[in-house]
């Protein structure tokens, strides 16, 4: 005949679940951590470069390339308005179109990493994570021929993984200090300037996107519709778009 299990021996059981649990979430917590950065409390605890110092200057940045359709014409854009960017490389676009990724280190810009699959980082473990980044960084160095120096993760959410491996790979950590919301279908070349110059202060790296591939297609048409604006507001107001190499 079984014997019952007694309350002592069912409320232990209990116990050691819900200490399992809590020792599970803490452990998550504290791998999730770093994903404050994007919030404006945890950007004064874990410091990620959301600006350049005062100086005149602004950082345009571009996430999500290279890709073969709008990249160039991103590109012929500055050359006509005479400036200088920062592009943040998916590894797999590069992948795909390495001979756009060199054109837009030909034309005298600045590139970062964006990961090798722009997938958020909160739904990744650590070997996954430090996989993506060592692939997104062998990926975009081979094909373009220069050193990585700053990398953003995609939908600038860190892990505990990410956060630390940049330092191991001697990468500068990059958000952001206004966005436009470029990637969005209900975008417009209005809405996206007003978004990168209402209130724009010396010092500021605006988020934009040189492709749509994981955002609403055909966005960076509007986007080229503001590019002139963005830049006329900017230099009226004594500002001046450059690479986040010369402006640190």
């Amino acid at each position: 005949m079984k014997q019952r299990p007694s309350a002592s021996n069912t409320s232990s059981v209990f116990r050691t679940a819900r200490a399992v649990v809590a020792t599970a979430t803490l452990a998550y917590a504290a791998y999730a951590a770093p994903a404050l950065a994007l919030t404006s409390v945890g950007r004064w605890v874990f410091r990620p470069r959301v600006r350049v110092r005062p100086a005149g200057r602004i950082v345009l940045t571009f996430d999500d390339g290279p890709a073969p359709d709008s990249t160039p014409r991103v590109l012929d854009a500055l050359d006509a308005l005479g400036v200088h960017a920062t592009f943040f490389f998916v590894g797999e676009q590069v992948r795909r179109s390495p001979g756009v990724a060199r054109d837009v280190v030909a034309r005298g810009h600045d590139i970062g990493c964006h990961g090798y699959h722009h997938r958020n980082h909160l739904s990744r473990g650590v070997v996954e994570t430090r996989h993506d980044l060592a692939r997104a960084g062998a990926t975009i160095e081979d094909a373009c021929g220069v050193a990585i120096r700053f990398f953003r993760p995609p939908y600038g959410v860190f892990n505990a993984a990410s956060w630390s491996a940049c330092a191991g790979l001697g990468w500068q950590r990059v958000l952001w200090s206004r966005w436009a919301r470029d990637w969005e279908e209900r975008a417009t070349a209005d809405s996206i300037t007003r978004g990168s110059t209402n209130g724009l202060v010396d010092g500021e790296i605006l988020l934009l996107h040189d492709a749509d591939t994981y955002s609403a297609p055909g966005c960076y048409q509007d986007l080229l519709g503001a590019l002139p604006r963005i830049v006329g507001y900017a230099r009226r107001h004594d500002l001046e778009p450059v690479r986040l190499s010369d402006a640190l």
